[in-house]
């Protein structure tokens, strides 16, 4: 809304405004208007967004808006806004002259209008009447006289009129100085002359290298992708293997781009297009150095395009593409765009769209009504010049299923369609068109904006120049089986005079066109074949298709009455039956539409109350817990001391002082009672939803005590307090992971999953463990602090106290700090520990509660450190002493011995690992794949070495899993890797990286390298992946190609913006930079990784046994029915298998 916001002064008052592009005349808030400035007895009625109109007085106030109006203005005053004041569309003239003023005052009483009006509202204010012309005339005398020529006058009766035979008096014929200035309008001025065109070319400094480069390849060199050379004093490019009507390329200079891309953007022949659209319009005809970003910033800084607003629930279901269609009109989309009010001066307010499917090609006609004898004339009309298509797609508007269109279609063997009720999309190529033309419009200058009808077929025209995403080609190429002649094309033949185009003899055109529009139609199916698989696979990406069965309870979203802000889901209702494969019988109950069949994607399951899970429970095994639950009341008093850290044991003793004295110098902040921060409170907004009450879970006898006695001890702390809340969650207790003396301990948790429910999510970013852990890895001095109970040092708001009440047995109570398992709980406590480590990112990271500083000598370490306890003081946190280390080479850090440049794995859980029995059930092998799966990353090929025993998890196989020798081998090699992890080297980005690929029939493997101090190969990263039988079946060179394409993009994070070496034993890839050809994937993967500066090196096979044993390591006996082998690791560290 920024850009909309005004500052004008209102009676020399400065006041805050926007502007409203919707509204017909301006408005002011009542405060800001004298007594003396009200009009007494004048009332204006103001029709608003909800179709109901108001009676508000008016005044005349001192308006200085700038944009040359100022002085007296007549307003409409209101007694709420919600700002001080709203500017119309009333401000386009210029400030009122007393003359105007006593003519407006003379038209008050007439009912306000809306720019745009829903049909709804355009036959509500049918009969309203219409201001006489004649009484215009009498009023505005003054405005008349200074017109430059009269306004046609347009009858009363035919404003709101819906007849066809009515007739508009002609407008008076233009002057030659105003048909001057309109063709300029039209088609921008002229451009330079050919002679000043060429002597720029040999001046321009951008074009210093295009110029060498040509007396480069007149001496016969041929190695670049395209000819550049002169030709008849002017300079052009040309691909050398061109496409059809975009070889040549003149060469532009810098001081006439601006106003090419003025033509291809800015007239109305070229309808204010976006950024690849009008890249598209220029470059088949004109070339030069940074074309694409030139022309990016020209849209992007389109002052047109930025007022009309162009910027650069339930889950969906998979998209279903519509039958590509080859045969030009067999298939058109059928949609009306309007009202566009004020009417044009020929009184059209609507415009029939018809686009056909097999060539994008846009017909409009504009209209003055949508009657069904309006329409079927213009659809007539239309069908006259491309012939009747065989089918016809359109919304269900009360005119497309009138009898009367109904009878027209079956004369004409028309097969009519209609899309699912309140799903545009099944007709979605007409509605983005709808979108494109509208913004077209929008995108006239103000005073060709009124006459839009008379625009329209230079709007047409602009958008049928331009290529189609989808297609590949324009739809003038589609249609007529050849470029057409545009403004650029003109200016360009303009500078090229003397060049003529070679005579062709008739039988040639007409075989060469026909073979010609075959070759285009052929491969527009082709890439809308494509576009729509790759518009599938990413919206498919997070599509759910949700099966319902009869009889089953849905909500159903609908719109409801005129006014109302959005749809609304109303139900339960029934489904009756699947219709379609994402269509619904559903039955409404209601008595005027007791059945309806709506898209899928406007259903939502309803679902019934129930109970809560009465138990939790957790896996005895489990070590670490996905929360950092409190255990306050087991801690001795050595915690609290100073002398509870741990210092490391290589640290001589004088750096051992040095450490006691400067922790000595914080001695305030080790406690084992939790700080509490200023810094922060944590909020939880839930909305407009009801509390969540859920009934007290029940619990054992010997359980009562331990709550009770650990409520008493929170009491105590005051972490908790006594509630009258009307929100209730349950406790529950967890065991906890260590136990003392054999003895199992609980820990005492809230159980909040009903309050997240109706939490709305906080999206502060948690960090990427893996990338804390690279860049721990390479430190030589490392220390951790760990706080006391993190979340406890946050208090929460007065709001959000209430929502965190439980009960028990013995009673009500409510949080008064950040408890533990809170939906936002973890975004709040690292916004927390972000602020106050902020600026001290050069040497420390935080993961939640686990803080770090790491440095690479030992006198920078005591001062990092020194800056870290400082921050954590000033915040008012405190850290547990005997979580502390200090001065180590190498911590346990999120789950990895970390530092002296390695990563590794603990070896308490590799431990767990060899003492691992085989398991016996899918629930054990799950957990099992769960454990090694941590550390996928350490042991090449895990996907493949797993597979067997993923397989033995599916859902068609038996809860008790059949044990063979694979899964047993497969076990095994997991057990034995895990304890022989290679120990991988962190990246060194001073260092230059060496990628090596290799393909074989089954997979691909890649490795990520730098060479240490001795010139060694030093493994950074492992890549596999098993090939899916369609990629098996590509050519050698595509397989290695790709296999190239996915190491690159996985590595990603190492390489992007370094030049790196890529190592393969295929020769043929050293010219993957410069791939071309008629393969279209390798032209695809080789554009796709334009961004990476890399060099591609050859080397022989017998030096290339890494990356080939990765890429061969695939059994066939392993292989799944899908094809893939493993299942990549979300995330890249210091090392490890992807």
């Amino acid at each position: 809304m920024d850009k909309y916001k005004q500052l004008p002064l209102i009676n020399g008052v400065e006041v805050q405004a926007y502007r409203d592009t919707g509204a017909s005349v301006t408005m002011v808030i009542e405060k800001l208007v004298h007594p003396e400035q009200h009009l007494l007895g004048h009332q204006y009625q103001v029709t608003n967004d909800h179709n109901n109109t108001l009676s508000h007085p008016m005044a005349v106030v001192n308006l200085n808006w700038g944009g040359g109006v100022t002085g007296p203005k007549k307003v409409v005053v209101a007694t709420d806004l919600p700002v001080d004041c709203l500017l119309g569309n009333d401000l386009e003239t210029s400030a009122w002259s007393d003359v105007e003023l006593e003519a407006h005052e003379a038209m008050l009483g007439i009912p306000g209008h809306i720019f745009a009006l829903t049909r709804a509202q355009a036959k509500k204010q049918k009969g309203q009447g219409s201001l006489d012309p004649g009484t215009m005339d009498q009023v505005l005398p003054k405005a008349r006289a200074s017109r430059s020529k009269p306004l046609p006058t347009i009858p009363p009766s035919t404003v709101d009129s819906t007849s066809e035979e009515e007739e508009f008096p002609p407008c008076a014929e233009p002057t030659p100085e105003e048909l001057e200035a309109d063709t300029a309008e039209l088609l921008g001025e002229g451009g330079p002359a050919r002679e000043e065109l060429s002597v720029a070319q040999q001046t321009c400094p951008t074009l210093e290298g295009l110029r060498q480069q040509a007396v480069k390849q007149a001496n016969g060199d041929v190695s670049d992708s395209h000819r550049v050379y002169w030709e008849d004093h002017l300079l052009y490019t040309e691909a050398r293997d061109p496409k059809p009507g975009t070889a040549r390329r003149l060469v532009i200079t810098q001081e006439y781009r601006k106003f090419l891309l003025t033509l291809a953007h800015d007239i109305p022949l070229a309808g204010h297009l976006g950024q690849m659209k009008t890249w598209d319009r220029l470059v088949p005809l004109f070339h030069w150095p940074r074309m694409p970003e030139d022309t990016k910033e020209f849209c992007k800084s389109c002052e047109t395009c930025q007022a009309s607003g162009k910027t650069g629930g339930t889950p969906k279901a998979p998209l279903i593409p519509l039958p590509v269609v080859g045969v030009p009109f067999e298939r058109v989309g059928v949609d009306i765009v309007g009202p566009l009010d004020p009417p044009t001066a020929s009184g059209n307010r609507f415009i029939l769209v018809v686009v056909d499917h097999a060539t994008r090609y846009p017909e409009a006609i504009p209209l003055r009504t949508t009657t069904a004898p309006a329409v079927a004339k213009a659809l007539l009309g239309i069908f006259s010049r491309v012939a009747f298509p065989k089918e016809v797609v359109s919304d269900r508007g009360s005119n497309f299923m009138s009898a009367y269109l109904t009878a027209m279609w079956k004369e004409c063997g028309v097969t009519y369609k209609f899309t699912t009720p309140y799903h545009p999309q099944t007709n979605g190529l007409v509605e983005r068109f709808n979108k494109t033309l509208k913004g077209m419009i929008m995108g006239l200058p103000e005073k060709l904006r009124r006459r839009w009808d008379i625009l329209l077929p230079c709007l047409l025209f602009a958008y049928r120049e331009v290529p189609q995403k989808g297609v590949g080609f324009s739809p003038f190429e589609l249609l007529f089986g050849h470029p057409v002649r545009g403004p650029l094309t003109l200016v360009k033949e303009g500078w090229e005079q003397h060049l003529k185009a070679p005579k062709q003899d008739i039988v040639d055109y007409v075989l060469g066109l026909r073979s010609r529009m075959a070759e285009y139609m052929k491969k527009a199916s082709k890439n809308l074949q494509a576009s729509q698989e790759l518009q599938k696979q990413w919206h498919d990406q997070k599509a759910v298709l949700v099966q319902y069965k009869p009889g089953q309870k849905v909500w159903v979203l609908e719109p409801v009455a005129p006014g109302a802000l959005q749809d609304k889901w109303s139900g339960p209702h029934t489904i009756v039956e699947k219709r379609g494969e994402v269509t619904y019988l559903v039955d409404l109950g209601t008595d005027r539409s007791p059945l309806r069949v709506p898209h899928v994607n406007r259903l939502k399951p309803y679902s019934d109350r129930a109970d809560l899970t009465l138990l939790m429970a957790t896996d005895e095994g489990q070590e670490e817990d996905s929360d950092p639950l409190p255990d306050l009341f087991s801690s001795t008093e050595q915690d609290a001391l100073v002398e509870g850290v741990v210092l490391a044991d290589c640290l001589t003793a004088e750096q051992k002082d040095h450490c006691i004295n400067l922790l000595g110098q914080f001695s305030e902040l080790f406690s084992t009672v939790p700080g509490t921060t200023s810094w922060c409170e944590h909020t939880i907004d839930t909305g407009d939803s009801l509390p969540v009450k859920s009934k007290i879970y029940r619990q054992p006898d010997h359980v009562r005590d331990c709550i009770k006695q650990e409520v008493q001890k929170m009491l105590e702390l005051g972490v908790v307090e006594h509630s009258e809340s009307p929100w209730a969650s349950p406790v529950v207790l967890v065991p906890k992971p260590h136990s003392k003396d054999g003895k199992k301990e609980m820990r005492f948790c809230v159980d909040y999953r009903g309050l997240n429910q109706v939490t709305k999510t906080d999206a502060h970013p948690i960090p990427r463990a893996d990338e804390l852990i690279d860049t721990l890895a390479s430190a030589k001095y490392l220390s951790t602090f760990d706080l006391t109970a993190g979340y406890w040092q946050i208090k929460l708001s007065e709001d959000a106290k209430p929502k965190t009440a439980f009960s028990t047995i013995g009673g009500h109570y409510q949080f008064t700090v950040m408890p533990f398992g809170l939906k936002n709980a973890p975004a709040t406590f690292q916004r927390l520990v972000n602020t106050v480590l902020q600026g001290l990112e050069a040497f420390s990271a935080a993961y939640l509660d686990d803080i770090a500083v790491f440095s690479s000598s030992w006198d920078d370490h005591l001062v990092h450190l020194w800056k870290v306890l400082e921050a954590l003081q000033k915040a008012g946190l405190t850290i547990k002493a005997s979580k502390c280390q200090i001065g180590q080479g190498k911590v346990v850090y999120l789950g990895h011995l970390v530092g002296g440049e390695q990563i590794a794995p603990l070896q308490g859980k590799i431990q767990t690992i060899i003492d691992w029995v085989p398991p016996t059930t899918q629930t054990q092998v799950r957990a099992f794949l769960g454990l090694t799966g941590y550390y996928r990353r350490f042991i090449k090929n895990y996907g493949s070495i797993a597979a067997p025993l993923n397989d033995l998890t599916s859902k068609k196989m038996p809860k008790k899993v059949l044990w063979t020798a694979n899964c047993q081998k497969a076990f095994e090699e997991l057990k034995q890797a895990m304890c022989s992890a290679p120990v991988l080297k962190s990246p060194c980005y001073s260092k230059k990286f060496y990628v090596q690929t290799d393909v074989s029939e089954l997979g691909v493997g890649a490795v990520l390298s730098q060479l240490n101090s001795e010139g060694q190969d030093q493994p950074v990263a492992f890549i596999s992946r098993r090939l899916t039988p369609r990629e098996k079946r590509w050519s050698a060179i595509e397989r290695e190609a790709f296999g190239v394409v996915c190491a690159l993009k996985k590595l990603r994070p190492y390489l992007f913006g370094t030049h790196f070496i890529v190592q393969t034993d295929h020769k043929p890839l050293l010219w993957l930079k410069q791939m071309k050809g008629e393969n279209p994937k390798l032209l695809r993967w080789s554009i796709s990784l334009q961004g990476m500066d890399y060099t591609v090196e050859h080397r022989s096979g017998s030096s290339h046994s890494n990356a080939d044993g990765l890429s061969r390591y695939f059994h066939l006996d392993n292989e799944d029915s899908s094809g893939h082998g493993l299942s990549y690791c979300p995330s890249f560290g210091g090392g490890g298998v992807v």
